[in-house]
């Protein structure tokens, strides 16, 4: 009797034979672990800290338009002290927070 084999299955038998499976997940767990090093080297990286510092900041100080941008404000600015940033930053992330807390006791969303 004669038995006739699907060329995939032998293309299937070859590979995991070969062992080029292995070499392939072993390739992709070095390629996840090099990028969670990466990720975590930006995180604590100096000069991407300061970058998230002034941008906050800079968040903080635009005119206040909407309640929308007062929330992401107020949201900057608890990132911005989270973060160390003091200073005039943090005196401005209060004056929003009051004038926030204010605007909820009176209802008042009207923004000029």
């Amino acid at each position: 009797m004669v038995t006739t084999t699907h060329p995939l299955i032998l293309i299937v038998c070859a590979v995991i034979g070969s062992g080029a499976i292995t070499s392939f997940v072993s390739w992709l767990l070095r390629r996840i672990d090099q990028r969670k090093d990466l990720e975590q080297a930006i995180e604590t990286s100096p000069t991407i800290q300061r970058l998230e510092l002034e941008i906050y900041r800079q968040s903080l100080f635009l005119p206040t338009m909407s309640r929308m941008q007062h929330e992401h404000q107020l949201d900057a600015g608890k990132a911005y002290t989270k973060h160390g940033g003091n200073g005039a930053g943090h005196v401005r992330y209060q004056q929003l927070a009051d004038d926030y807390r204010r605007r909820l006791e009176t209802d008042n969303w009207n923004y000029p």
